[in-house]
């Protein structure tokens, strides 16, 4: 575009490929130089040689169209076989994600040179392998106070059923779940037809006898753990770890999270071990033990410092006795209980509970009033002379305002 006076200006209106042309044939045919040339189309004489040296190289004007400028060479791309081996270690194990995975990989192919867990994520998304998160639902602020004390392996053992579901023939599958709250080592993953006291204590004798007593056993207030209505609570298989020497712990009624640990373990458990079903139970049971070895040996956990559950288990020195001790009542009367779950007191019968028949508990006169019942340790509740009928009393407000430190 010419003005009067002769001098060119830039035609700003037109798009940029056409004022790269209309530079490339001025500069071709007419008489300016090239600081004027440049000065008139408004670019820097660097870039009007780069537009001319485009266009002689092949002498076509489709080479003065905008390039990519993404670089020739990217010096810090992953490794193509390093990205393979990412991809199949994440289709070996679905539900790690890139810090797991690169322990993992840190671990058995220490040689690689693998990139940072960021950059693990965006090759794991390239592959379609990342789901899309879930909104996170609120929750109630964990409950740390029933694991303060949990400070070595075999201080607490978590025990659990994890939801009931279907497998491929229609049968039931109950899996049951014991776990050490230190280490989280996965300790027994069973499943079962029915969550029955028999089929739970037999897993716990293998259990005992292959890693020995833990000092505190915490469960929910479900069968067969806890029977809401005897005495303290006590079931059959309770009763058995009180006389074991393990201490009870269990979560308030529904309270989940005060158990979050394993809680969080059996959403893994369900997504490695039980999405889809197996076909029937032995097959389940065979998904289950390949879990818990994958859990215990190769899965690093991000709450103990990235390292595997079995690397910071160690079995309990307490060792499962061949026989059920004794209790010591040495200041009470020694009762036994009856097959219906009574046991004599004076010239009369009390009803303690079914649960504990056939053991031995201990009643010690308080005063001339009251006497306390003791299944061992754990305190059963207070007998009261004066009350019509003679029944066991459970609770401190039912005293009638009398105070019993021993409640």
């Amino acid at each position: 575009m010419t003005a009067p006076g002769g001098v060119l200006v830039p035609w700003k209106e037109t798009c940029p490929m056409k004022q790269r042309m209309d530079f490339v044939l001025e500069r071709r045919s007419g008489p300016m130089s090239m600081a004027a040339l440049c000065r008139a189309f408004g670019v820097s004489r660097q870039t009007g040689y780069k537009w001319l040296a485009r266009f002689y190289e092949r002498k076509r004007f489709d080479d003065l169209a905008d390039r990519s400028s993404r670089p020739h060479s990217h010096p810090a791309t992953t490794d193509a076989r390093v990205q393979a081996r990412i991809v199949k270690a994440r289709r070996q194990h679905p539900s790690w994600g890139p810090r797991k995975l690169r322990t993992w990989l840190k671990k058995w192919h220490p040689r690689l040179a693998l990139p940072s867990p960021s950059t693990i994520g965006a090759i794991l998304k390239r592959h379609g392998l990342v789901m899309p998160r879930r909104r996170a639902r609120p929750h109630a602020p964990p409950r740390t106070q029933p694991f303060a004390r949990c400070d070595a392996p075999n201080d607490v053992w978590c025990v659990d059923f994890k939801g009931d579901f279907l497998v491929g023939d229609g049968t039931r599958c109950w899996p049951l779940t014991i776990m050490d709250a230190y280490s989280r080592f996965l300790l027994c993953c069973r499943g079962f037809r029915r969550p029955d006291g028999k089929s739970v204590k037999r897993a716990f004798l293998d259990t005992f006898r292959r890693y020995g007593l833990p000092r505190a056993i915490r469960s929910d207030n479900g069968k067969p753990f806890c029977a809401v209505n005897a005495p303290a609570g006590l079931s059959q298989l309770a009763a058995w770890w009180v006389e074991l020497g393990i201490k009870l712990e269990r979560i308030d009624p529904g309270k989940p999270q005060q158990n979050g640990r394993h809680e969080r373990m059996h959403r893994t458990l369900k997504y490695d071990a039980a999405s889809p079903p197996a076909r029937n139970l032995v097959a389940q049971q065979r998904a289950f033990d390949r879990f818990r070895r994958s859990y215990n040996l190769d899965r690093p956990h991000e709450a103990i410092g990235m390292v595997a559950p079995r690397e910071r288990y160690r079995p309990s020195p307490r060792r499962l006795p061949r026989r059920v001790p004794s209790f010591d009542y040495a200041l009470a009367d020694r009762c036994f209980v009856r097959p219906d779950g009574k046991v004599r007191w004076g010239h009369r019968l009390v009803f303690l509970s079914q649960s504990l028949a056939g053991r031995v508990v201990g009643i010690e006169a308080l005063d001339a009033r009251y006497s306390e019942v003791r299944f061992g340790p754990v305190v059963l509740g207070v007998l009261d002379r004066d009350r019509p009928g003679v029944e066991l009393i459970r609770r401190k407000e039912e005293m009638r305002g009398k105070k019993v430190s021993a409640m």
